[in-house]
């Protein structure tokens, strides 16, 4: 429902800082109930001041386009970070998961606890889309929850109609999943599902189809952790089960009773760990990023309108299946899965397609001068594939339309030296 930019909010004396704007998608301006879910994310997120949540400093409208001015965090999601560790066949240590959900339950914690400042009734916020994407670690170690514009609060102008399922299928929670109302505890579910998913490396309920995933989450069952990472002390197992209770009774009545328990792991076992654990391991994951080649921002000139015009055919042409990370739009941008309500693959599987007109995954600095959709490609096209170098074969389609412009230009050269004067 809405694009990312990387942009520079300027002050007195010369005083700058970079900023992350959301703003919402031109083609769904007329729709109503798009527009007010944007609102709505926005005035809740101006409610939202905790360290492990992403701030928001405004709410604008520009050229009938509403907006809204992020906190811009220096680092990646942790989407990312579990991707790395697939491909390197590795795992989230267990004392730097246990630290990373304690701080997503922190911030929880805090929306689900907010009052309105004026009348002092709680504004019951539920997130309903806690996952992989919407989790930001900056490079320093920090973790912050990001993204509220699914949630659910009192003060919501835009309501969900009974039985519609809002969220990311494979985190849901099974009262969710079953269209009932929900509450805080929905989340808590969500995070355990985070929580098994980063100590066994594996996905926990993605099925083959939209369907089976609803399913799976639907019966909430799912495999014993120790057998898949004897890593993990069995306290920490029972916590995690505890956590992805088919029943929301069964489960922690609030993220406090949970991080409680999850502090106490660390306790128990004489564990240090804290944000520079987590920024040590994130220097490999910066340092991979760092040796990808960097996209020619320089723009395009009339001399290159020709080759523009093949990447743009090569995007269009090319096979999403052969696609992962690197596959971009028409328009050139990097897909975001965190905005919409699509499921792809955490650990380094091939990303399915995206609808059209979604952005990067993450917030990155680009180098242009002017605004720019974080993450757009304007430079030559290198298909990247996760699990190795891009096959060298060119897609059909763009071996026939290389073949097309090939025998347009010959016609043409042949009418210009037979017929024209």
């Amino acid at each position: 429902m809405a694009e990312v930019y990387v942009a520079e909010s300027e002050g007195l004396a010369g005083f700058k800082k970079r900023v992350a704007i959301k703003r919402i998608l031109p083609s769904l301006l007329r729709n109503e109930k798009f527009v007010r879910m944007f609102l709505d994310e926005a005035r809740l997120s101006l409610h939202l001041n905790h360290a492990n949540i992403v701030s928001v400093f405004d709410l604008g409208k520009s050229d009938n386009a509403y907006f809204i001015v992020m906190e811009y965090v220096e680092g990646t999601t942790l989407k990312t970070l579990l991707e790395f560790c697939s491909r390197h066949g590795t795992r989230v240590p267990v004392p730097v998961t246990v630290w990373m959900l304690n701080e997503i339950l922190k911030g929880l914690n805090y929306a689900h606890e907010l009052r309105d400042g004026v009348s002092g009734q709680p504004l019951g916020i539920v997130h309903r889309d806690v996952s992989p994407p919407n989790v930001l670690v900056s490079w320093n170690g920090e973790v912050k929850l990001t993204d509220f514009g699914l949630a659910k609060a009192t003060t919501q102008a835009e309501t969900t109609d009974p039985g519609v399922v809002k969220g990311k299928f494979a985190y849901l929670a099974p009262e969710a999943a079953h269209g009932q109302e929900i509450d805080r505890r929905a989340d808590i579910f969500a995070v355990g599902i985070l929580a098994w998913e980063m100590l066994t490396g594996r996905r926990l309920f993605l099925g083959e189809t939209d369907y089976e995933t609803v399913e799976n989450v639907r019966r909430a069952e799912f495999s014993p952790i120790r057998p898949l990472n004897p890593d993990v002390p069995p306290e920490l197992e029972r916590i995690v089960a505890k956590a992805l209770a088919r029943d929301p009774d069964d489960r922690y009545e609030d993220c406090n009773a949970f991080a409680d328990d999850l502090v106490g792991v660390l306790f128990g076992h004489s564990l240090r760990v804290s944000s520079r654990d987590l920024a040590a391991l994130l220097k490999h994951v910066r340092a991979e990023k760092a040796q990808r080649p960097e996209p020619d921002r320089s723009g395009s000139s009339s001399g290159n309108l020709i080759m523009d015009l093949l990447r743009e055919e090569l995007v269009r042409f090319r096979s999403l299946d052969e696609s992962d990370e690197s596959a971009i739009t028409a328009t050139g941008a990097l897909p975001l899965d965190q905005f919409g309500l699509d499921d792809t693959p955490v650990f380094g599987t091939e990303d399915p397609a995206l609808p059209p007109g979604s952005f990067s995954r993450e917030l990155t600095p680009t180098s242009c001068s002017r605004p720019s959709v974080v993450g757009s490609v304007t430079g030559p096209f290198v298909p990247v594939r996760a699990g190795g170098p891009a096959p060298n074969r060119a897609p059909d389609g763009l071996r026939w339309l290389l073949g097309g412009l090939l025998a347009i230009a010959v016609m043409t050269g042949a009418y210009l030296y037979l017929v024209a004067p």
